[in-house]
């Protein structure tokens, strides 16, 4: 590939893709990036923002509103699983298993497994982060801050 006036070779990519195994790893790889580009960085903003936002119009709740979408749940337990250890850990929300969102079921005896690509991917990724991108453009500018 060229970029710039450079070219980078691939070479250190065909001894993982020639094996399983290698291709398997290459694959979680991916699925990291995705997932905390597409779900944590995303959720944690939207945290950040309506936590701002109440503290400087404490008479709307806009973290509450959050956690009453539809998505939050999923989002939330995704957005831990990519943050911590990559495994779904449900002590918080144990109380109210199984949870869907869509096509997404997340039950209790998936608890401290690896998150995966057979739990989570691509589709709903995206599905999941056009919600919380849908939820986002609502939201009301943030006051001015005063001097």
């Amino acid at each position: 590939m060229k970029v710039e006036d450079r070219y980078v070779n691939f070479t250190d990519l065909s001894g993982p893709l020639s094996d399983a195994l290698g291709r398997e790893r290459l694959s979680s790889e991916v699925l990291v990036t995705h997932l905390h580009t597409l779900i944590r960085a995303p959720y944690e903003l939207l945290d950040d923002y309506c936590q701002d936002y109440q503290n400087s119009m404490p008479t709307r709740q806009l973290r509450d509103e959050m956690r009453s979408q539809d998505w939050h749940p999923i989002a939330s337990i995704i957005r831990n699983a990519v943050s911590h250890n990559f495994r779904l850990k449900l002590d918080r929300v144990r109380n109210k298993l199984p949870l869907t969102w869509r096509t997404i079921t997340i039950s209790a005896d998936m608890d401290g497994q690896p998150l995966s690509s057979m739990t989570f991917w691509h589709k709903p990724g995206y599905e999941l982060f056009l919600e919380m991108q849908a939820f986002a453009e609502a939201l009301p500018e943030l006051p001015p801050k005063q001097p």
